[in-house]
Parts: C-alpha cells; structure tokens; sequence
C-alpha cells in the first residue's frame, strides 16, 4: 500500500466517479482502475463496488477511507 494509492482511493470517493478522478489525477483512467484493484487485492476488502451506473463506496470502503484521509493528512503535516 503506497500514499499513492491513497490519494487515488480518496480522489474516486470525492468524484464520484473513476474517469473524473483519473481526469483530476491527470492519469489514463485504466491505469487507475489498476492500481485500485491492485491496493483491494492486497488488503483483501473490496473498497468500491462497480456497477453499470458507476462506483458505489462499499462499508469496508468507507472505514478505509477514513483511515486513507487521516493518513494522508498526517503525511502533509509530516512535509
């Protein structure tokens, strides 16, 4: 799990959406569907459920991202 990886989940969840959050990041959105599959299959939860409609943030995801935020915001306090 890299602070990369957070920052992708937290963009998803403020955008609602994969494809603006990879716009907002300024990476092809495959690459960041990767990546997020990649940080799933290592915590073993899924974060995001997807759906034709879009992206739903699961239960699990919710806890975690609530932990991403405050990781994050730790980090920025660290630099």
């Amino acid at each position: 799990m890299t602070l990369q990886q957070l920052k992708y989940v937290v963009a998803i969840a403020d955008k609602g959406s994969i494809n603006e959050a990879a716009k907002y990041l300024f990476i092809s959105q495959p690459s960041l569907s990767n990546a997020i599959k990649d940080l799933e299959k290592e915590i073993k939860i899924t974060i995001f459920t997807r759906t034709n409609r879009g992206i739903q943030i699961s239960s699990e995801g919710a806890e975690f991202l609530g932990y991403a935020r405050q990781v994050l915001q730790q980090s920025e306090l660290l630099e």
